[in-house]
């Protein structure tokens, strides 16, 4: 019930200060806004989470990368990036292949 009263004060408040006329298209801008909002996040969240999901050959999935260093005996994949563990998987490759 108070809600609906404070609701109805800031309607009365937003014809008086803005007018009938300009209040749908303050209105309509804020949705505008809302709407460039979401998905501005929708899409950062989902350039966050692109480069763990790649399925391409150049670029192996985190899962992947753990497997080949659990077979080579590199210690401790989890705390070390993608590129870390690319590269020491690269050095592991590159010495066992030399000798």
């Amino acid at each position: 019930m108070a809600y609906e009263n404070v609701l109805i004060i800031i309607i009365i408040a937003g014809i008086v200060l803005f007018g009938s006329k300009k209040l749908p298209e303050l209105f309509r801008s804020l949705g505008r806004a809302h709407t460039e909002y979401e998905k501005a996040k929708l899409e950062s969240q989902r350039e966050f989470v692109k480069p763990y999901y790649r399925s391409d050959e150049h670029y192996p999935t985190r899962k992947k990368l753990e497997e080949i260093a659990s077979k080579l005996d590199i210690l401790n994949p989890d705390s070390l990036s993608d590129e870390e563990l690319q590269e020491r998987i690269q050095k592991k490759i590159g010495t066992a292949s030399a000798t």
